[in-house]
């Protein structure tokens, strides 16, 4: 039979040769010390819930905690059981909830972050960007905690700040986020499940149909390039360049390095840097190779790094502003891209290859079947890009200039 624990029984108790001894408590049933061969002594609480399997919980160390002490917590315990609850799961359920808020969640190295490593996601930065800055309010709440209303009212203070496709972002991040939570067990279902934007009305989508954005006129390509030749727009001017010849996007540009991605014959977009998370290959034409040449170079590794840090350029509003009072053209930097594409079409380029060109992806099936990359078209729609925009600055005669319609 056994015997009330006292101080002196559990620390006169023998350490057992191997395995594990237990000494349980007379007085609160489930109660009682465990002694390992290396003489270690740690209290336990051992019941049965209603309608389950066995569950122990571990209570402390001796002598960190005392006899009596440890007796006080496991009578708390069965006294949880006793009213039909399952103290264990109320902890493993209080443990999941301090490593389940959204600071922690989705800190640098947590859970998701990892999990978007794992799976090779190619926007982990702008995916974890828009849902610290736009769920900044909410980081200390436990995900289990999470509202529909509090989350649309996140996103609906994106909106009205004028912000809609920051909005957008995330509404589409926050819902793939909550669906990880859902698959991890940390949720039994998507609060954001369903949530999409409403339609847009005729005005909203003629609105959006005027800011869609437009290809520049020869004269304003001319322009620009002028202006941004100023030794006061730096890596700035260059990467502009660079934009109108390739029609590469400012992200993709910004990251270029000179050593990796940088080759004989052309430029290397990697995958990490690309929006469609596929490598793109841009073929060097002579004029690319003059503004690559022009770039001064740096301790940095980036073909276009900011003056003052050497990391990527920032403030590119403020960039694009100080560029169009010195141009007088008016212009968004995907601008450049989409004259670059609307300048392979006046040339004459095929459409496909021009898509191809600019980085387009194929559709599904076409992409399943058709494997062909090609490249000799792809160089020479770079070719008579290059060639155009190099007559319009005065860098090249001869060749023939098609008037370009803004």
């Amino acid at each position: 039979m056994g015997k009330k624990l006292t101080e002196a029984r559990v620390k006169r108790a023998h350490r057992p040769k191997t395995g594990q001894d237990f000494l349980w408590d007379t007085d609160v049933k489930g109660f009682g010390v465990r002694i390992l061969p290396s003489g270690s002594r740690t209290f336990w609480y051992q019941y049965r819930p209603r309608g389950g399997k066995g569950r122990m919980i571990r209570i402390g160390s001796y002598p960190a905690i005392s006899v009596a002490k440890a007796r006080k917590i496991a009578s708390t315990y069965a006294g949880k059981v006793a009213e039909g609850g399952n103290p264990a799961a109320d902890l493993q359920a209080e443990r999941m909830r301090d490593k389940a808020t959204l600071r922690v969640l989705l800190a640098e190295g947590g859970p998701y972050p990892r999990e978007l490593e794992r799976r090779g996601v190619v926007n982990i930065k702008p995916a974890l960007s828009s849902l610290h800055r736009g769920l900044h309010g909410l980081m200390s709440v436990e995900v289990t905690h999470l509202t529909r209303r509090d989350l649309v009212n996140a996103i609906d203070a994106v909106e009205h700040d004028g912000r809609p496709g920051a909005a957008d972002d995330l509404r589409k991040f926050t819902r793939v986020f909550l669906e990880w939570c859902v698959g991890s067990g940390l949720l039994t279902a998507n609060p954001l499940a369903g949530l999409r934007r409403p339609m847009h009305t005729r005005a909203e989508r003629l609105k959006a149909a005027s800011n869609g954005g437009r290809a520049l006129s020869d004269d304003e390509i001319r322009k620009l390039w002028q202006a941004a030749s100023e030794e006061s727009f730096g890596s700035f001017g260059g990467l502009l360049h660079l934009a109108l010849l390739t029609g590469l996007r400012r992200g993709e540009l910004a990251q270029i390095e000179r050593g990796r991605d940088l080759l004989a014959d052309r430029i290397v977009v990697r995958p990490e840097h690309a929006k469609t998370g596929a490598q793109h290959e841009v073929p060097l034409t002579d004029l690319m190779r003059q503004v690559i040449a022009a770039a001064p170079i740096t301790t940095s590794p980036l073909l276009f790094p900011a003056v003052r840090t050497g990391g990527r350029i920032t403030s590119w509003s403020t960039w694009v502003d100080k560029l169009q009072q010195a141009a007088g053209v008016d212009f968004r930097l995907h601008d450049l891209r989409r004259t670059a594409r609307t300048l392979m079409s006046r040339l004459g380029v095929a459409e496909d290859i021009a898509e191809l060109a600019i980085g387009h992806v194929r559709a599904d099936l076409i992409a399943r079947y058709n494997k062909d990359e090609a490249w000799a078209g792809r160089r020479d729609a770079f070719e008579r890009v290059s060639d155009h925009i190099a007559t319009l600055i005065g860098a090249r005669a001869g060749a023939a200039v098609i008037p370009l319609r803004g």
